[in-house]
């Protein structure tokens, strides 16, 4: 009868044994098929949502474009006639004008391409030469790039990776049309019946497998011209008037009077900064600035401070194209009203600040926090931008940059808290916190960073002259002194005046 019991229970233990088994091994297949599952599944990309916080140019670089080159049209069939006193019959103008351009050692079909079609049909063919009305702008760019690209050190050799070119501006949109030194509303065109008495019959003989030797003459002599690159003011691309072209938000620029003011006093314009034949010229950022700010106050130090150190250009922080509208946000106080200055190239804080900052930017906005975003304190308050100091700090010490405002803390006390003597941030954080008075964190816990709080040895007797030994052994006592230690602690930044209990001890 025993044995049968005992058999009884060791075939349940065992069914419960057998049955927990294949339940952890059923559990465990269950488990690796469910994350093999998730693992396998396809997980659809969502896209990323910006935080709305400013980003910094940690690395700046020029931009850089593929190179833009298009083919230009073709005219089947056509001659290169070489006599440029033929297109003289019907565009006098502009050949006679041409003897004064800089590109006068050039025949007109250097641009304008072979012309015997175009001789034929008497201009009445739109197809038969390459004109500038009908092509795109790359196109009109295209037949520049034909000569001012080769050198690579020429203005051009930059055009096609220019941001002016993909973005559809062409050569001639600068460079002014109309062969530059026309007159704007000169006629292209002689009239036609003067152009049809005029034209000979026998143009044909005139291309340039059967040039005369007078005609032969007449090339080499247009080829020995001296070159008029030094007059010709850049063919009528003359910033800033040009630029206004397409920038005519810029020009205003020019009506604020500060150093940096285009044609001021500086001689600053367009080209100062901007490379039109390519990007904005790196050299701008920096380099371009020391050369007149180097060595002189504010950023005397500048070439050993942190900003330089991480790669912060000028143009990071001041930008060259300063809004000059009035500013909508006002400064109300209890006895005037007043709007903040217009500073040209000034730093808009803390805005251009939180572009590499956005950590103090989530800081200033927790309940405890220094009143920048109330607009009465900024970040230049306490920082030196070209300063060299830690933090770039306008004094050498943290705590002597919060004396300024704080001076009551300074002391000298008679009964000092080291940690206040050594560095104010042990305890603060000054770009906010969420505990009161921008502490890192409530007082009891703060204080029990460094303090015991009380607790002490049973054999050590009283406590600062108090009847109390462990506080662990009496809980009573743990929610008061547990609360808030300034309390009782009140001048924990120093005092003068010696406790009743204990020399030190900061008491109220």
């Amino acid at each position: 009868m025993h044995d049968e019991a005992h058999n009884t229970k060791w075939y349940r233990r065992s069914k419960v044994s057998v049955y927990g088994g294949l339940g952890g091994v059923w559990f465990l297949i269950s488990f690796v098929v469910s994350c093999k599952s998730m693992n396998d599944a396809t997980h659809t990309e969502l896209a990323r949502v910006d935080s709305g916080w400013p980003r910094a140019n940690e690395s700046w670089e020029a931009e850089k474009l593929p190179s833009l080159k298009v083919e230009l049209p073709t005219i089947p069939g056509g001659e290169y006639v070489n006599n440029d006193r033929l297109c003289a019959v019907c565009h006098d103008t502009y050949v006679h004008e041409f003897e004064s351009n800089v590109h006068r050692r050039e025949s007109c079909e250097a641009c304008h391409g072979p012309a015997s079609r175009h001789l034929e049909s008497r201009g009445k063919d739109p197809g038969a030469i390459l004109s500038f009305s009908r092509m795109t702008p790359a196109q009109r760019s295209e037949v520049c790039a034909k000569c001012h690209e080769q050198d690579a050190c020429a203005p051009g050799h930059e055009w096609r990776r220019s941001v002016h070119a993909h973005q559809g501006v062409a050569c001639t949109d600068c460079h002014r049309k109309n062969h530059y030194n026309v007159p704007t509303g000169t006629p292209k065109l002689t009239p036609s019946s003067i152009a049809i008495e005029s034209f000979p019959k026998d143009w044909r003989i005139q291309l340039v497998s059967t040039l005369s030797a007078e005609e032969e003459a007449e090339l080499e002599r247009k080829k020995s011209l001296p070159s008029l690159r030094g007059t010709s003011n850049h063919l009528g691309a003359i910033a800033p008037e040009v630029c206004y072209q397409c920038h005519g938000d810029k020009h205003e620029l020019e009506e604020v009077a500060h150093p940096h003011q285009i044609h001021g006093p500086n001689s600053l314009n367009c080209t100062s900064c901007h490379d039109a034949h390519g990007n904005v010229m790196p050299s701008s950022r920096k380099e371009l600035c020391l050369e007149c700010h180097d060595g002189t106050s504010p950023n005397a130090a500048w070439h050993s401070s942190t900003h330089d150190l991480a790669s912060v250009a000028c143009t990071d922080c001041h930008n060259p194209h300063p809004n000059t509208s009035v500013q909508r946000v006002v400064n109300i106080s209890h006895t005037s009203v007043k709007r903040p200055e217009r500073l040209p190239m000034s730093v808009n804080e803390p805005e251009a600040c939180y572009k590499c900052h956005p950590k103090i930017l989530g800081l200033t906005g927790l309940p405890s926090h220094h009143p920048i975003k109330e607009g009465k304190v900024t970040c230049s308050d306490c920082h030196d931008a070209h300063g060299q100091a830690e933090g770039n700090l306008k004094e050498p010490t943290l705590n002597l940059v919060c004396y300024k405002c704080h001076a009551d803390k300074q002391g000298p006390f008679a009964y000092e808290h080291p940690p206040v003597t050594e560095d104010c941030s042990i305890c603060h954080e000054p770009h906010g916190t969420v505990a009161n008075n921008l502490l890192r964190q409530p007082p009891a816990f703060l204080c029990l960073r460094c303090h015991t709080g009380h607790r002490v040895d049973p054999t050590a007797g009283d406590h600062f002259g108090l009847p109390v030994a462990d506080i662990d052994s009496n809980p009573a006592l743990r929610s008061a002194y547990y609360s808030d230690c300034t309390q009782c602690h009140d001048q924990i930044h120093g005092s003068d005046h010696p406790s009743q209990h204990r020399a030190g001890a900061l008491l109220r």
